[in-house]
Protein backbone atom coordinates (compact mmCIF):
# COMPACT_ATOMS: atom_id res chain seq x y z
CA UNK A 1 0.00 0.00 0.00
CA UNK A 2 1.29 3.44 -0.86
CA UNK A 3 2.08 5.81 2.01
CA UNK A 4 -0.32 8.64 2.88
CA UNK A 5 -0.32 11.78 0.82
CA UNK A 6 1.17 14.96 2.27
CA UNK A 7 -2.22 16.24 3.38
CA UNK A 8 -3.16 12.91 4.98
CA UNK A 9 0.28 12.70 6.64
CA UNK A 10 -0.19 16.13 8.18
CA UNK A 11 -3.64 15.10 9.44
CA UNK A 12 -2.20 11.95 10.98
CA UNK A 13 0.54 13.95 12.69
CA UNK A 14 -2.04 16.40 14.03
CA UNK A 15 -4.11 13.46 15.28
CA UNK A 16 -1.17 12.02 17.22
CA UNK A 17 -0.50 15.43 18.75
CA UNK A 18 -4.14 15.77 19.84
CA UNK A 19 -4.17 12.32 21.40
CA UNK A 20 -0.97 12.65 23.37
CA UNK A 21 0.80 10.29 20.98
CA UNK A 22 -1.68 7.42 21.36
CA UNK A 23 -2.16 5.24 18.30
CA UNK A 24 -5.76 4.53 17.32
CA UNK A 25 -6.47 1.43 15.23
CA UNK A 26 -8.69 1.91 12.18
CA UNK A 27 -12.34 1.01 12.64
CA UNK A 28 -12.37 -1.08 9.44
CA UNK A 29 -9.09 -2.81 8.65
CA UNK A 30 -10.13 -3.74 5.10
CA UNK A 31 -10.70 -0.16 3.91
CA UNK A 32 -8.09 1.33 1.61
CA UNK A 33 -6.13 4.40 2.72
CA UNK A 34 -4.85 5.46 -0.70
CA UNK A 35 -6.48 7.47 -3.49
CA UNK A 36 -10.27 7.15 -3.92
CA UNK A 37 -11.57 4.64 -6.43
CA UNK A 38 -13.26 5.61 -9.67
CA UNK A 39 -16.52 4.58 -8.03
CA UNK A 40 -16.14 7.27 -5.38
CA UNK A 41 -15.51 9.88 -8.06
CA UNK A 42 -18.66 8.72 -9.85
CA UNK A 43 -20.61 9.07 -6.60
CA UNK A 44 -19.31 12.61 -6.26
CA UNK A 45 -20.57 13.50 -9.74
CA UNK A 46 -24.03 12.20 -8.83
CA UNK A 47 -24.40 14.21 -5.62
CA UNK A 48 -26.29 17.48 -5.41
CA UNK A 49 -24.01 18.23 -2.47
CA UNK A 50 -20.26 17.76 -2.43
CA UNK A 51 -17.88 14.82 -2.11
CA UNK A 52 -14.79 15.89 -0.16
CA UNK A 53 -11.56 13.99 -0.74
CA UNK A 54 -8.27 14.18 1.20
CA UNK A 55 -6.55 17.40 0.17
CA UNK A 56 -9.79 19.15 -0.82
CA UNK A 57 -10.70 22.43 0.78
CA UNK A 58 -13.10 21.60 3.60
CA UNK A 59 -12.05 17.97 3.97
CA UNK A 60 -10.05 18.40 7.21
CA UNK A 61 -12.81 20.08 9.29
CA UNK A 62 -15.44 17.75 7.82
CA UNK A 63 -13.39 14.66 8.70
CA UNK A 64 -12.32 15.76 12.19
CA UNK A 65 -14.41 14.15 14.98
CA UNK A 66 -15.58 15.92 18.11
CA UNK A 67 -13.47 13.58 20.26
CA UNK A 68 -9.90 13.97 19.00
CA UNK A 69 -9.15 10.55 20.45
CA UNK A 70 -10.51 9.15 17.16
CA UNK A 71 -8.95 11.72 14.85
CA UNK A 72 -6.53 9.15 13.45
CA UNK A 73 -9.46 7.49 11.67
CA UNK A 74 -9.71 9.36 8.36
CA UNK A 75 -12.44 8.71 5.79
CA UNK A 76 -11.64 8.02 2.15
CA UNK A 77 -14.30 10.62 1.37
CA UNK A 78 -16.87 12.79 3.10
CA UNK A 79 -20.26 13.01 1.36
CA UNK A 80 -21.70 16.38 2.36
CA UNK A 81 -25.33 15.61 1.50
CA UNK A 82 -27.54 18.44 0.24
CA UNK A 83 -30.83 16.56 0.64
CA UNK A 84 -32.62 13.25 1.05
CA UNK A 85 -31.77 12.09 -2.46
CA UNK A 86 -28.05 12.42 -1.72
CA UNK A 87 -28.49 10.19 1.31
CA UNK A 88 -30.25 7.57 -0.80
CA UNK A 89 -27.44 7.72 -3.38
CA UNK A 90 -24.80 7.24 -0.70
CA UNK A 91 -26.51 4.25 0.90
CA UNK A 92 -27.07 2.54 -2.45
CA UNK A 93 -23.46 3.24 -3.47
CA UNK A 94 -22.02 1.93 -0.19
CA UNK A 95 -24.19 -1.18 -0.39
CA UNK A 96 -23.27 -1.89 -4.03
CA UNK A 97 -19.53 -1.29 -3.52
CA UNK A 98 -19.21 -2.94 -0.11
CA UNK A 99 -17.53 0.09 1.41
CA UNK A 100 -17.92 0.67 5.15
CA UNK A 101 -19.52 3.96 6.11
CA UNK A 102 -20.55 6.04 9.09
CA UNK A 103 -23.30 8.60 9.56
CA UNK A 104 -22.65 12.02 11.02
CA UNK A 105 -25.17 14.69 12.01
CA UNK A 106 -23.87 16.37 15.17
CA UNK A 107 -20.74 14.23 15.26
CA UNK A 108 -20.66 13.84 19.05
CA UNK A 109 -20.23 10.07 19.28
CA UNK A 110 -18.00 9.85 22.36
CA UNK A 111 -16.73 6.44 21.22
CA UNK A 112 -15.93 7.52 17.67
CA UNK A 113 -18.83 5.74 15.97
CA UNK A 114 -19.58 8.72 13.71
CA UNK A 115 -16.25 8.45 11.91
CA UNK A 116 -14.86 5.81 9.56
CA UNK A 117 -12.00 5.02 7.23
CA UNK A 118 -14.59 4.38 4.51
CA UNK A 119 -17.33 6.80 3.40
CA UNK A 120 -18.51 9.40 5.91
CA UNK A 121 -22.14 10.38 5.19
CA UNK A 122 -22.60 13.88 6.59
CA UNK A 123 -26.22 15.09 6.85
CA UNK A 124 -25.61 18.37 8.67
CA UNK A 125 -27.09 20.35 5.77
CA UNK A 126 -30.46 18.65 6.32
CA UNK A 127 -31.23 21.10 9.11
CA UNK A 128 -34.51 22.74 8.06
CA UNK A 129 -37.02 23.14 10.89
CA UNK A 130 -40.72 23.93 10.44
CA UNK A 131 -43.24 24.57 13.21
CA UNK A 132 -46.98 23.96 12.79
CA UNK A 133 -48.64 25.80 15.66
CA UNK A 134 -52.11 24.64 14.65
CA UNK A 135 -51.05 21.00 14.86
CA UNK A 136 -48.72 21.66 17.78
CA UNK A 137 -45.77 19.99 16.07
CA UNK A 138 -42.23 20.72 14.90
CA UNK A 139 -40.51 18.88 12.05
CA UNK A 140 -36.74 18.85 12.45
CA UNK A 141 -34.25 17.91 9.75
CA UNK A 142 -31.94 15.00 10.46
CA UNK A 143 -28.88 17.27 10.48
CA UNK A 144 -30.24 19.91 12.86
CA UNK A 145 -28.62 20.31 16.26
CA UNK A 146 -29.78 21.57 19.65
CA UNK A 147 -28.88 25.15 18.78
CA UNK A 148 -30.83 24.98 15.52
CA UNK A 149 -33.89 23.83 17.45
CA UNK A 150 -33.51 26.62 19.99
CA UNK A 151 -33.09 29.25 17.27
CA UNK A 152 -36.21 28.03 15.46
CA UNK A 153 -38.46 27.98 18.53
CA UNK A 154 -37.13 30.55 20.97
CA UNK A 155 -39.66 33.21 19.90
CA UNK A 156 -42.50 30.77 20.68
CA UNK A 157 -43.97 29.68 24.01
CA UNK A 158 -43.28 26.07 23.03
CA UNK A 159 -40.37 23.64 23.09
CA UNK A 160 -39.28 20.12 22.34
CA UNK A 161 -37.39 18.66 25.33
CA UNK A 162 -33.77 18.51 24.18
CA UNK A 163 -30.16 18.54 25.35
CA UNK A 164 -27.93 21.34 26.61
CA UNK A 165 -24.86 20.97 24.35
CA UNK A 166 -25.53 23.32 21.40
CA UNK A 167 -23.85 21.31 18.64
CA UNK A 168 -25.15 17.85 19.61
CA UNK A 169 -27.30 16.49 16.78
CA UNK A 170 -31.02 16.35 17.48
CA UNK A 171 -31.14 13.01 15.68
CA UNK A 172 -28.56 11.20 17.78
CA UNK A 173 -30.02 12.73 20.93
CA UNK A 174 -33.51 11.48 20.09
CA UNK A 175 -32.53 8.01 18.91
CA UNK A 176 -30.66 7.27 22.14
CA UNK A 177 -33.51 8.52 24.34
CA UNK A 178 -32.63 12.16 24.86
CA UNK A 179 -31.66 13.48 28.28
CA UNK A 180 -31.90 17.21 28.98
CA UNK A 181 -32.98 19.54 31.76
CA UNK A 182 -36.62 19.31 30.60
CA UNK A 183 -36.69 15.49 30.86
CA UNK A 184 -37.93 15.20 34.44
CA UNK A 185 -40.77 17.64 33.69
CA UNK A 186 -41.73 16.74 30.09
CA UNK A 187 -40.06 13.40 29.36
CA UNK A 188 -37.17 12.36 27.16
CA UNK A 189 -36.78 13.82 23.67
CA UNK A 190 -37.88 10.48 22.18
CA UNK A 191 -41.07 10.61 24.26
CA UNK A 192 -42.21 13.61 22.19
CA UNK A 193 -41.41 11.95 18.85
CA UNK A 194 -44.46 11.44 16.61
CA UNK A 195 -42.77 10.13 13.48
CA UNK A 196 -39.45 9.96 11.65
CA UNK A 197 -38.33 9.52 8.06
CA UNK A 198 -35.23 7.48 7.33
CA UNK A 199 -33.34 5.96 4.43
CA UNK A 200 -33.26 2.21 5.01
CA UNK A 201 -30.84 -0.53 3.96
CA UNK A 202 -32.43 -0.73 0.47
CA UNK A 203 -31.79 2.97 -0.14
CA UNK A 204 -35.49 3.85 0.12
CA UNK A 205 -37.08 6.52 2.33
CA UNK A 206 -39.58 5.07 4.78
CA UNK A 207 -41.65 6.49 7.64
CA UNK A 208 -41.90 5.11 11.16
CA UNK A 209 -44.72 6.16 13.50
CA UNK A 210 -47.46 4.63 15.63
CA UNK A 211 -49.39 3.93 12.41
CA UNK A 212 -46.60 3.12 9.96
CA UNK A 213 -44.07 0.46 10.91
CA UNK A 214 -44.84 0.69 14.65
CA UNK A 215 -42.20 -1.97 15.38
CA UNK A 216 -39.50 0.25 13.89
CA UNK A 217 -40.96 3.31 15.63
CA UNK A 218 -40.66 1.48 18.95
CA UNK A 219 -37.03 0.63 18.20
CA UNK A 220 -35.82 4.08 17.17
CA UNK A 221 -37.00 5.60 20.47
CA UNK A 222 -33.97 4.58 22.50
CA UNK A 223 -32.27 2.06 20.22
CA UNK A 224 -29.44 4.47 19.41
CA UNK A 225 -28.31 6.14 16.19
CA UNK A 226 -26.92 4.40 13.13
CA UNK A 227 -28.71 1.07 13.64
CA UNK A 228 -31.66 1.04 11.24
CA UNK A 229 -31.03 3.77 8.68
CA UNK A 230 -30.11 7.39 8.07
CA UNK A 231 -32.79 9.57 9.67
CA UNK A 232 -33.57 12.60 7.51
CA UNK A 233 -36.38 14.17 9.58
CA UNK A 234 -38.19 13.94 12.91
CA UNK A 235 -41.64 15.27 13.83
CA UNK A 236 -42.19 16.12 17.49
CA UNK A 237 -45.10 17.11 19.70
CA UNK A 238 -44.58 20.63 21.09
CA UNK A 239 -44.77 21.38 24.82
CA UNK A 240 -45.96 24.75 26.14
CA UNK A 241 -43.41 26.67 28.24
CA UNK A 242 -43.53 29.90 30.22
CA UNK A 243 -41.41 31.26 33.04
CA UNK A 244 -39.17 29.02 35.13
CA UNK A 245 -36.52 29.46 37.80
CA UNK A 246 -32.94 28.69 36.78
CA UNK A 247 -30.25 28.16 39.40
CA UNK A 248 -26.50 27.69 39.80
CA UNK A 249 -25.18 27.06 43.30
CA UNK A 250 -21.55 26.41 44.26
CA UNK A 251 -20.37 25.53 47.77
CA UNK A 252 -16.81 25.89 49.08
CA UNK A 253 -14.88 22.66 49.81
CA UNK A 254 -16.23 20.79 52.82
CA UNK A 255 -19.23 18.55 53.67
CA UNK A 256 -19.26 17.22 50.10
CA UNK A 257 -20.95 13.93 51.00
CA UNK A 258 -23.71 15.64 52.98
CA UNK A 259 -24.28 18.19 50.21
CA UNK A 260 -24.53 15.57 47.46
CA UNK A 261 -26.88 13.49 49.61
CA UNK A 262 -29.07 16.54 50.28
CA UNK A 263 -29.18 17.47 46.59
CA UNK A 264 -30.31 13.96 45.68
CA UNK A 265 -33.03 14.16 48.34
CA UNK A 266 -34.22 17.47 46.89
CA UNK A 267 -34.50 15.90 43.45
CA UNK A 268 -36.22 12.74 44.65
CA UNK A 269 -38.67 14.75 46.76
CA UNK A 270 -39.69 16.98 43.84
CA UNK A 271 -39.25 14.62 40.87
CA UNK A 272 -41.19 16.48 38.16
CA UNK A 273 -40.74 20.03 39.47
CA UNK A 274 -36.96 20.24 39.45
CA UNK A 275 -34.13 19.03 37.24
CA UNK A 276 -30.62 19.05 38.67
CA UNK A 277 -27.12 18.30 37.49
CA UNK A 278 -25.04 17.96 40.63
CA UNK A 279 -21.36 17.14 40.91
CA UNK A 280 -18.12 17.44 42.85
CA UNK A 281 -15.18 19.06 41.04
CA UNK A 282 -11.55 19.88 41.85
CA UNK A 283 -10.32 23.43 42.25
CA UNK A 284 -7.18 22.82 40.14
CA UNK A 285 -5.46 20.55 37.64
CA UNK A 286 -2.79 18.07 38.69
CA UNK A 287 -2.43 15.00 40.89
CA UNK A 288 -2.72 14.43 44.65
CA UNK A 289 -5.98 16.28 45.12
CA UNK A 290 -6.99 16.78 48.73
CA UNK A 291 -10.56 16.72 50.04
CA UNK A 292 -10.12 20.43 50.77
CA UNK A 293 -9.72 20.98 47.02
CA UNK A 294 -13.04 19.38 46.02
CA UNK A 295 -16.20 21.48 45.89
CA UNK A 296 -19.88 20.61 45.29
CA UNK A 297 -22.18 22.41 42.89
CA UNK A 298 -25.57 22.07 41.26
CA UNK A 299 -27.48 23.78 38.48
CA UNK A 300 -30.78 23.27 36.72
CA UNK A 301 -34.40 24.36 36.33
CA UNK A 302 -37.27 24.60 38.79
CA UNK A 303 -40.83 24.86 37.48
CA UNK A 304 -41.96 27.34 40.09
CA UNK A 305 -40.93 30.60 41.77
CA UNK A 306 -37.51 31.51 43.23
CA UNK A 307 -38.98 31.64 46.74
CA UNK A 308 -40.37 28.13 46.33
CA UNK A 309 -37.00 26.89 45.09
CA UNK A 310 -35.15 28.40 48.06
CA UNK A 311 -37.50 26.52 50.36
CA UNK A 312 -37.02 23.30 48.41
CA UNK A 313 -33.23 23.75 48.50
CA UNK A 314 -33.07 24.41 52.26
CA UNK A 315 -31.69 20.95 53.15
CA UNK A 316 -28.58 21.78 51.09
CA UNK A 317 -28.41 25.52 51.71
CA UNK A 318 -28.51 25.02 55.49
CA UNK A 319 -25.45 22.74 55.46
CA UNK A 320 -22.90 25.25 54.24
CA UNK A 321 -23.07 28.82 52.98
CA UNK A 322 -22.61 28.83 49.19
CA UNK A 323 -19.88 30.79 47.45
CA UNK A 324 -22.22 31.29 44.48
CA UNK A 325 -26.01 31.47 44.83
CA UNK A 326 -27.71 32.31 41.55
CA UNK A 327 -31.47 31.80 41.62
CA UNK A 328 -33.51 33.76 39.10
CA UNK A 329 -36.90 33.55 37.45
CA UNK A 330 -36.76 33.95 33.66
CA UNK A 331 -38.45 32.85 30.44
CA UNK A 332 -37.81 29.21 29.56
CA UNK A 333 -35.65 30.07 26.54
CA UNK A 334 -33.47 32.44 28.59
CA UNK A 335 -33.04 29.64 31.13
CA UNK A 336 -32.01 27.34 28.31
CA UNK A 337 -29.22 29.78 27.40
CA UNK A 338 -28.26 30.10 31.07
CA UNK A 339 -27.76 26.34 31.27
CA UNK A 340 -25.93 25.79 27.99
CA UNK A 341 -22.68 23.92 28.47
CA UNK A 342 -19.44 23.98 26.56
CA UNK A 343 -19.26 21.10 24.13
CA UNK A 344 -16.66 18.42 24.85
CA UNK A 345 -13.41 19.22 23.08
CA UNK A 346 -9.99 17.64 22.72
CA UNK A 347 -9.49 14.00 23.71
CA UNK A 348 -11.63 12.39 26.38
CA UNK A 349 -13.08 9.13 27.69
CA UNK A 350 -16.51 8.91 29.32
CA UNK A 351 -18.21 6.20 31.41
CA UNK A 352 -21.81 6.13 32.67
CA UNK A 353 -24.17 4.05 34.78
CA UNK A 354 -27.62 4.59 36.28
CA UNK A 355 -28.68 5.03 39.90
CA UNK A 356 -31.96 3.85 41.40
CA UNK A 357 -32.98 5.99 44.34
CA UNK A 358 -29.95 7.84 45.70
CA UNK A 359 -26.23 7.14 45.57
CA UNK A 360 -25.74 6.35 49.26
CA UNK A 361 -23.09 7.64 51.65
CA UNK A 362 -20.72 4.75 50.94
CA UNK A 363 -21.04 5.38 47.21
CA UNK A 364 -20.36 9.08 47.64
CA UNK A 365 -17.36 8.37 49.87
CA UNK A 366 -15.98 5.99 47.23
CA UNK A 367 -16.51 8.63 44.53
CA UNK A 368 -14.58 11.23 46.52
CA UNK A 369 -11.82 8.73 47.34
CA UNK A 370 -11.21 8.12 43.63
CA UNK A 371 -11.17 11.83 42.90
CA UNK A 372 -8.26 12.24 45.30
CA UNK A 373 -6.45 9.44 43.42
CA UNK A 374 -6.48 11.29 40.09
CA UNK A 375 -3.03 10.64 38.55
CA UNK A 376 -2.74 14.15 37.19
CA UNK A 377 -2.58 15.85 33.87
CA UNK A 378 -2.50 19.23 32.20
CA UNK A 379 -6.28 19.76 32.33
CA UNK A 380 -8.57 20.30 35.30
CA UNK A 381 -11.04 17.42 35.39
CA UNK A 382 -14.35 19.23 35.61
CA UNK A 383 -16.53 16.09 35.35
CA UNK A 384 -15.09 13.51 37.72
CA UNK A 385 -18.46 12.55 39.20
CA UNK A 386 -21.82 13.86 38.01
CA UNK A 387 -25.42 12.97 38.85
CA UNK A 388 -27.93 13.94 36.14
CA UNK A 389 -31.57 13.78 37.23
CA UNK A 390 -33.18 11.17 34.97
CA UNK A 391 -36.45 10.26 36.72
CA UNK A 392 -39.66 12.23 37.20
CA UNK A 393 -41.73 12.26 34.02
CA UNK A 394 -39.34 9.76 32.40
CA UNK A 395 -40.51 7.10 34.88
CA UNK A 396 -44.17 7.46 33.88
CA UNK A 397 -43.62 5.21 30.85
CA UNK A 398 -42.99 1.49 31.20
CA UNK A 399 -39.51 0.17 30.26
CA UNK A 400 -40.99 -1.87 27.41
CA UNK A 401 -43.10 1.00 26.01
CA UNK A 402 -40.14 2.28 23.98
CA UNK A 403 -36.69 0.84 23.32
CA UNK A 404 -35.25 3.10 26.06
CA UNK A 405 -35.29 0.67 29.02
CA UNK A 406 -33.97 2.72 31.95
CA UNK A 407 -37.33 4.06 33.15
CA UNK A 408 -36.84 2.94 36.75
CA UNK A 409 -33.66 4.97 37.23
CA UNK A 410 -33.48 8.30 39.04
CA UNK A 411 -30.01 9.52 38.02
CA UNK A 412 -27.35 9.00 35.39
CA UNK A 413 -23.93 8.77 37.02
CA UNK A 414 -21.15 9.93 34.70
CA UNK A 415 -17.39 10.31 35.01
CA UNK A 416 -14.71 11.19 32.50
CA UNK A 417 -11.03 11.77 31.89
CA UNK A 418 -9.71 14.31 29.40
CA UNK A 419 -6.24 15.13 28.18
CA UNK A 420 -4.36 17.56 25.97
CA UNK A 421 -1.17 17.71 23.92
CA UNK A 422 0.98 18.25 27.04
CA UNK A 423 -0.06 14.82 28.32
CA UNK A 424 2.13 12.08 26.86
CA UNK A 425 1.04 8.49 26.15
CA UNK A 426 2.10 7.14 29.56
CA UNK A 427 0.20 9.88 31.36
CA UNK A 428 -2.90 9.21 29.27
CA UNK A 429 -2.68 5.50 30.05
CA UNK A 430 -2.54 6.28 33.77
CA UNK A 431 -5.64 8.43 33.41
CA UNK A 432 -7.54 5.70 31.58
CA UNK A 433 -6.45 3.09 34.14
CA UNK A 434 -7.75 5.44 36.82
CA UNK A 435 -11.07 5.75 35.04
CA UNK A 436 -11.39 1.98 34.68
CA UNK A 437 -10.55 1.34 38.33
CA UNK A 438 -12.89 4.10 39.46
CA UNK A 439 -15.84 2.66 37.53
CA UNK A 440 -15.14 -0.89 38.67
CA UNK A 441 -15.07 0.20 42.32
CA UNK A 442 -18.38 2.07 41.88
CA UNK A 443 -20.22 -0.92 40.38
CA UNK A 444 -21.67 -2.11 43.68
CA UNK A 445 -23.48 1.20 44.11
CA UNK A 446 -24.85 1.48 40.56
CA UNK A 447 -27.26 -0.30 38.25
CA UNK A 448 -25.62 -2.51 35.58
CA UNK A 449 -27.02 -0.24 32.86
CA UNK A 450 -25.43 2.44 30.70
CA UNK A 451 -26.79 5.31 28.58
CA UNK A 452 -26.33 4.51 24.88
CA UNK A 453 -25.71 8.20 24.15
CA UNK A 454 -22.64 7.98 26.43
CA UNK A 455 -21.08 5.00 24.61
CA UNK A 456 -17.84 3.40 25.73
CA UNK A 457 -15.83 0.82 23.79
CA UNK A 458 -14.45 -0.79 26.96
CA UNK A 459 -17.93 -1.50 28.37
CA UNK A 460 -18.37 -5.20 29.09
CA UNK A 461 -21.65 -6.77 27.90
CA UNK A 462 -22.46 -3.42 26.29
CA UNK A 463 -25.59 -4.60 24.44
CA UNK A 464 -27.27 -5.72 27.66
CA UNK A 465 -26.05 -2.61 29.50
CA UNK A 466 -27.54 -0.27 26.89
CA UNK A 467 -30.78 -2.11 26.18
CA UNK A 468 -31.51 -4.42 29.12
CA UNK A 469 -34.70 -6.49 28.66
CA UNK A 470 -35.41 -4.76 25.32
CA UNK A 471 -32.35 -6.27 23.60
CA UNK A 472 -34.09 -9.34 22.14
CA UNK A 473 -36.90 -7.26 20.63
CA UNK A 474 -34.38 -4.79 19.19
CA UNK A 475 -32.51 -7.67 17.56
CA UNK A 476 -35.76 -8.84 15.96
CA UNK A 477 -36.37 -5.40 14.49
CA UNK A 478 -32.74 -5.26 13.31
CA UNK A 479 -33.16 -8.54 11.42
CA UNK A 480 -36.40 -7.33 9.87
CA UNK A 481 -35.18 -3.95 8.60
CA UNK A 482 -31.45 -4.60 8.09
CA UNK A 483 -31.16 -8.34 7.40
CA UNK A 484 -27.70 -8.05 5.82
CA UNK A 485 -26.25 -5.87 8.58
CA UNK A 486 -25.53 -2.91 6.31
CA UNK A 487 -25.73 -0.50 9.24
CA UNK A 488 -22.96 -1.78 11.46
CA UNK A 489 -20.28 -0.42 13.76
CA UNK A 490 -18.47 -1.89 16.78
CA UNK A 491 -21.52 -1.50 19.04
CA UNK A 492 -24.42 -1.70 16.58
CA UNK A 493 -27.45 -3.73 17.66
CA UNK A 494 -26.62 -7.41 17.12
CA UNK A 495 -28.84 -9.48 14.84
CA UNK A 496 -29.16 -12.06 17.61
CA UNK A 497 -29.17 -11.29 21.33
Amino acid sequence: MDGPSGSRRRLLQASAWAMGGLAVPPLWSHARADAPTRGLLALGRDLDGRLLLPGDSGYAPAAWPNNARWSGVLPQAVAACAGDEDVRRCIRWARDHGMPFAIRSGGHSYAGFSTTDGLLIDVKALSRITVDLQAGTATVGGGANNQDMADAMRSLPFTVPSGRCPTVGAGGLTLGGGWGFAATHSGLTCDSLLSTELVDATGQTITASDRERPDLFWAVRGGGGGNFGVHTSFTFQLHPVGRVTAFHIVWPPGRQVELMAALQSVQLGNPTMISTRSKVSPTRAGASLAMAELFAQTLGIYWGSPDELRQVMQPALALLEPDILEIEEMPYWVARDFLVTDDPTGSYDIRSRYVSGALDEAGLETMLHWMTRWPGGSLRQANMGILFAAGGKVKERKPEETAYPHRAADFIFQMEASWGPLDGPEQVRRQQDWLTGYMEDMQKFLLPNSYVNFPNRELRDWARAYYGPNLERLSEVKRRYDPDGLFRFPQSIPASA
